[in-house]
């Protein structure tokens, strides 16, 4: 019994170290137009998804226009002092004395790329984040990848961007 478990252990451990080694088959560049704007100017960050690899590849993107790129990556900003800024563009709840904001639901679909191709989109930063105090915020998105792996779960890679950083002034 022992060494059944120590076998189902080890094809566990190996498969992780199987998915630890997957290179990711895409890049994800942002960049703003200005990285100085005044309080309550609107922040576009665009994003550009690329396929490095050899093969294709399928990733998500917003159902509609562009311009709601939110919908298919994760974006944080923290500001000067390294803090997390929450998102502000859901419904407000209400939880032990905190108030968050909970993310709606966006649509999105898949789309295909092929090798060499990219994908562009971008978001409004100011309508996700309170960005109503001046200082310097840095901005990192991350694209969920689903992964198929030989022999293991498929799971969701988050491929990190480059990162910004935008000054607010008065």
């Amino acid at each position: 019994m022992r060494s059944m478990a120590a076998l189902g252990l080890l094809a566990v451990a190996l498969q992780t170290v199987c998915i630890a080694q997957v290179k990711s088959p895409i890049t994800v560049s942002i960049t703003t137009p200005s990285q100085v704007a005044k309080i309550g100017e609107a922040i576009r960050v665009n994003i550009t998804v690329k396929n490095t690899s050899d093969h294709s590849v399928k990733l998500y993107k917003a159902l509609g226009p562009d311009g709601q790129a939110e919908a298919a990556n994760q974006i944080e900003v923290l500001d000067a002092d390294g803090k997390k800024l929450p998102r502000i563009d859901g419904p407000a709840v209400q939880v032990r004395g905190q108030i968050y904001h909970r993310q709606m639901p966006m649509s999105r679909t898949m789309i295909r790329l092929d090798p060499g191709q990219s994908s562009e989109d971008f978001l409004i930063l100011s309508n996700l984040f309170d960005l109503s105090k001046p200082g310097k915020y840095t901005v990192t998105v991350g694209h969920g990848l689903r992964v198929d792996v030989p022999g293991a779960d498929p799971y969701l890679m988050n491929v990190p961007s480059n990162t910004i950083t935008v000054t607010l002034t008065e």
